[in-house]
């Protein structure tokens, strides 16, 4: 079963988006095969409509910045014949196996890659995990909770969206996700009694794959991080490394990941500065025990303008090798660890910073394709929302690599116009991070943190994305 494009294609150009670009989208979109795989699983119809079709429309909706609800009122501009409740009994639909989609599309992704002879690379594949907040305003939405935002630094109604990300070498999209809640210190997910006495619920079946998502919210991050770690593997997503940061980094899932394809699956993150303790020589030290004992060894690094020094340790029962790091005039170190004990600091520093790219891509995803920002109260309808924003900023993605930076195999290239400037970002990011390391530098700043804050607050990447505009 297939989409009717060319419906959707005069869609798009009736609401002005530039011919080129649009039939790049749907040409695209028809690459991933989104109407063969749900009719492979069945799910290709819903009360006689064309499942594809609605899953298609409203993706273009995202990239046009149009809700289905401002469509509908605008009556589709005459082209559609389809009223809103279709798309919305779409989102809430218990039977949709969106994971199955998502992960469907990722293979695809790759396989066109591969088609096109585009996959030579240096840099290593690896898988990223990270979180994200998806703040919500009003209590009525199902399974919500208080959860903390780190950027912030408070406690917000909303969920945490977990996703794995893949790295191709050159290409970063989503290949699982899962939203969570948090339970809070009572117990009562920080939430009044009256609060909620107001959510929104409804019965679900066990054999269906919403019951599954919806147990997934009470999952520990970590736990469910090692599951789509192990699910990408066995369907073919081939990393060398698992990227994180120092939230999911711990010895029980270091040594999860590293059982995972036989100890195929590297882990490089960043550690927390705390009192967890390693086992060095015969000794259990924490961190500032190691620096104390081994911070005299110190070496400089003349490219990345940072000193360094290394310590092999056990975390848990899994070999280590930790590298403490200080940038510039920053009195702080940090410090970066590893399960490939082969690895070289230069190596490992250059691998860690791969993991910006999912940060890069959650602010794509809400900046530009409005990741979060659905109202609907029921728990399907936002994994079916997320998910939606991820397929798009694959399709997206696709389209920047071929169009950017290899045409048809890099046969040739050619410089397009940006995608609706969805990656405008990303051509700034280099000088950006340039910039920041000078500060780091000249006022002993710590630059991961800079990056982090800077990445997840809108106003001022807003205002120095200005400024580089007046620089080009």
């Amino acid at each position: 079963m297939f989409a009717n494009l060319g419906k959707i294609s005069e869609l798009s150009k009736l609401l002005s988006v530039k011919s080129d670009t649009c039939d790049v989208i749907l040409r695209l979109m028809g690459r991933f095969g989104i109407g063969r795989t749900l009719s492979r699983h069945s799910l290709d119809k819903m009360r006689g409509r064309d499942l594809a079709g609605l899953i298609m429309s409203m993706m273009v909706f995202r990239i046009l910045g149009e809700t289905v609800g401002a469509m509908h009122a605008n009556r589709f501009y005459g082209v559609l014949e389809t009223g809103k409740n279709c798309y919305y009994r779409l989102l809430a639909r218990r039977e949709m196996d969106w994971r199955l989609l998502l992960g469907s599309m990722a293979l695809r992704f790759q396989s066109v890659v591969r088609k096109e002879d585009a996959e030579e690379t240096m840099a290593p594949k690896c898988y990223i995990i990270d979180d994200t907040t998806i703040e919500k305003t009003g209590f009525r939405f199902e399974g919500l909770s208080r959860v903390f935002d780190h950027v912030k630094g408070i406690c917000l109604p909303g969920f945490k969206l977990l996703m794995l990300a893949f790295f191709d070498g050159k290409s970063t999209y989503a290949a699982d996700m899962s939203l969570h809640r948090e339970a809070g210190r009572r117990k009562d997910h920080g939430l009044s009694k009256s609060e909620r006495s107001r959510q929104y619920s409804k019965e679900r079946s066990s054999g269906d794959p919403d019951c599954r998502r919806y147990q997934e919210l009470d999952m520990k991050k970590t736990d469910c991080a090692v599951e789509m770690i192990r699910r990408a593997w066995k369907r073919g997503f081939r990393a060398s490394y698992a990227l994180m940061d120092t939230w999911f980094v711990s010895a029980s899932l270091v040594k999860s990941v590293r059982e995972i394809g036989d100890g195929a699956i590297h882990v490089v993150g960043r550690l927390k500065m705390g009192a967890d303790r390693y086992a060095d020589g015969g000794r259990r030290h924490n961190v500032h025990e190691l620096m104390a004992l081994h911070s005299r060894e110190a070496k400089a690094c003349h490219k990345y303008k940072c000193m360094y020094f290394e310590v092999r340790v056990k975390m848990g029962d899994v070999p280590v090798k930790i590298f403490f790091v200080k940038v510039g005039r920053n009195r702080s170190w940090n410090a970066i660890v590893t399960t490939d004990m082969r690895m070289s600091f230069m190596k490992a520093f250059e691998t860690y910073q791969i993991r910006w790219n999912i940060e890069v891509m959650f602010k794509e995803c809400r900046q530009y394709l409005g990741l979060g920002r659905y109202q609907g109260v029921d728990f399907d309808a936002q994994i079916a929302d997320c998910t939606l924003c991820l397929m798009t900023h694959m399709v997206l993605t696709l389209g920047k690599r071929f169009s950017e930076y290899e045409t048809m195999g890099e046969l040739f290239r050619v410089r397009r116009e940006e995608l609706l400037e969805l990656t405008q970002w990303k051509r700034n990011l280099k000088l950006i991070e340039r910039l920041l390391v000078v500060l780091a530098e000249k006022l002993g700043v710590d630059i991961s943190d800079t990056m982090e804050r800077l990445i997840d607050c809108p106003q001022p990447m807003e205002e120095i994305d200005a400024f580089l505009r007046i620089l080009q």
